[in-house]
């Protein structure tokens, strides 16, 4: 059984004294990171030609896990599989095993230790995270995670390490050496956050001039002030914030016997933003992918890379096999902004994803696909199906395309396009999502944690979903299965009077109950889009 030999292979010696670290004391805030999700890494290594782990029996590692906010949700939506992580930090850890048993995950361990102590009787894992570490680490550290990569990788296991690149970070540490100058004579953690973000605010009014460096800076510094203060402290004035070129990481890995594999984001690895000469000329100069992929961090000026690796021995395609794309669930959230879906071919129409991915196209199937996977958010289609429906509906609107234009090389080359701009997503596997909210809706168990707990919660779609106000994280907390609508009106209500927060002019209680009623329900739907309710 799965979940009894994951138990076996943690050892108790592991577990170091609790002398307190300096993310004890000012705490790095955790996120949910959807590039890291095993699911999207097999994805990434399909469609380079690896055959990763099936994401439903899989044993994933992260290394600086802070409290578990990454792997919680992946281990109650995958309970098949296995999760381990460990963070030097205890504090954090100590949160996260809280959380660990208030929701009985069986199948999610984390350990307070330092990664140089990780042994083989850990055993080996299918997928290794590690984000936000690389680049904060001394050198023989980073050694060590890379050869702990090379060790406890399956053959077919892929590693996701993230770390800041040049020539991008060149301005961030010019205003890194800036910050730490200003904070010199501060010795408090709590001293030199305020310090640092006073000395940001001061740079950013001052540059109000039109010329480059200032726009540039200014653009730098706005990044920079949207940094919660934990954030801040450990990333922009940490002792140790070493950047390096793609070349030289890819150096370091290769001589500890991994390879490259490609960006956990799809996107980073296209060129479709540049112009047909800028894309001929990187052609030229790209004797190898990994040179190209070092040119196109030279032309965007890139300052942070989530790279995926593998074992030395595993074959890695050069380029991106379209044919992969027949295996993978697909899915959507686009929706057509230039009115209604015009079937006919030769007539433009543009789509938009709520998060800012664009298409605009003619081709019928195209079209026809789009509409249907909108339609269908948050469920997924299997390829084959997506192209019977793409059919179909064409057939139902009597547009006559030709057999090649509906063929399935043709509709997979198009959504992979669409991929690559972020405008359709690909999956191994789908989360267990309800698509609209029934009698009973059900936030998922950690997402009701997590809003008890803190500002944001995830989705299974693994983002983080940040909570607004009050009443969303009490609507979040209160759905748990065993509420109907009058039940889950009748709360509301009382809540809300409890606070003195109802709205009764206009038509009183009766007027004000029923536009609650209207708002709960656009409410509910609004959380199955997000992939909040469980099914």
């Amino acid at each position: 059984m799965l979940v009894k030999s994951f138990l076996n292979i943690f050892v108790p010696n592991l577990v170091t004294d609790k002398q307190l670290t300096e993310y004890d004391r000012i705490v790095y805030p955790s996120y949910t990171h959807p590039q890291t999700h095993p699911d999207r890494l097999a994805v990434i290594g399909r469609l380079f030609g690896l055959d990763p782990a099936p994401v439903g029996r899989c044993r994933v590692l992260e290394v600086g896990c802070g409290d578990g906010t990454n792997l919680a949700p992946m281990a109650w939506a995958l309970p098949e599989s296995e999760f381990a992580g460990v963070d030097l930090a205890s504090r954090p850890v100590e949160k996260g095993q809280e959380m660990v048993r208030d929701l009985s995950l069986a199948n999610l361990r984390l350990v307070q230790g330092d990664l140089t102590e990780l042994n083989p009787d850990w055993g080996q894992f299918d997928y290794i995270i590690a984000h936000g570490l690389y680049s904060w680490v001394p050198n023989a550290v980073r050694q060590h995670l890379l050869g702990l990569c090379r060790r406890s990788l399956t053959p077919r296991g892929i590693a996701f390490i993230s770390y800041n690149v040049l020539p991008g970070c060149h301005l961030r540490t010019m205003l890194r050496e800036m910050m730490l100058f200003h904070v010199r004579g501060f010795e408090a953690a709590e001293e030199r956050v305020q310090q640092a973000t006073a000395l940001v605010n001061f740079l950013t009014q001052a540059q109000e001039t039109r010329d480059e460096y200032r726009l540039w800076m200014r653009a730098e510094l706005e990044r920079i002030q949207e940094h919660a203060p934990g954030h801040l402290y450990h990333d922009d004035l940490a002792p140790i914030n070493e950047p390096q070129y793609f070349t030289q990481f890819m150096s370091e890995a290769a001589r500890q016997g991994l390879q490259y594999v490609g960006e956990a984001d799809y996107f980073e690895m296209s060129d479709e933003i540049f112009d047909q000469p800028v894309r001929q000329t990187l052609q030229r100069l790209a004797g190898s992918r990994l040179l190209r992929e070092q040119y196109l961090d030279f032309l965007k000026c890139r300052r942070f890379r989530q790279t995926l690796l593998c074992q030395r021995e595993a074959t890695v395609r050069p380029e991106p096999q379209a044919e992969q794309v027949t295996g993978f669930l697909v899915s959507s959230a686009a929706s057509c902004t230039s009115g209604e879906v015009d079937l006919r071919p030769g007539v433009n129409c543009a789509f938009e994803t709520p998060k800012g991915g664009k298409c605009q196209t003619d081709l019928a199937p195209g079209k026809a696909a789009l509409s249907i996977l909108g339609s269908l958010w948050p469920m997924a289609l299997k390829f084959e199906d997506l192209l019977g429906q793409i059919r179909q509906r064409l057939d139902q609107a009597g547009v006559r395309e030709t057999a090649g234009a509906v063929s399935a090389g043709a509709i997979r080359d198009f959504l992979l396009r669409l991929y690559a701009g972020g405008v359709v997503e690909f999956r191994t596997w789908l989360p267990p999502v309800a698509s609209r909210a029934g009698a009973r809706p059900v936030v998922h168990p950690v997402a009701r944690w997590q809003a008890a707990h803190a500002d944001s919660v995830a989705s299974l779609f693994h983002i983080a979903v940040k909570v607004e106000d009050e009443v969303g994280r009490f609507l979040l907390a209160s759905l748990d299965g065993t509420l109907d609508r009058p039940g889950m009106l009748a709360k509301l209500w009382d809540m809300l009077k409890s606070r003195n927060a109802l709205d009764l002019r206009g038509g009183g209680e009766e007027a004000a109950k029923r536009e609650l009623e209207l708002k709960l329900e656009e409410n509910l739907q609004k959380l199955a889009r997000l992939g909040l309710l469980a099914g």
